[in-house]
């Protein structure tokens, strides 16, 4: 995994890449730039977007849809 982490001092933004079950050795993470141990964890938002043919039956229930032009 992949955690991004920014420091409230500085405003520096870094990432770590560790196991999950290595998480808790980083989570108090100082900043490499300032040495601050005002460090913040970045949740950042995730989008998925499920195109046409993502259905439980794999792809007929996609046939009867129609082309939305709102994008919804």
């Amino acid at each position: 995994m992949v955690y991004e982490f920014k420091c409230e001092s500085c405003k520096h933004e870094f990432e770590i890449q560790c196991m999950v079950s290595e998480y808790d050795k980083y989570k108090k993470q100082s900043c490499p730039k300032c040495k601050s141990k005002k460090v913040n964890r970045v949740i950042s938002p995730v989008s998925i977007s499920f195109g046409r043919g993502f259905f439980k039956d794999g792809y007929d229930s996609a046939k009867n849809l129609t082309s939305n032009q709102n994008g919804e």
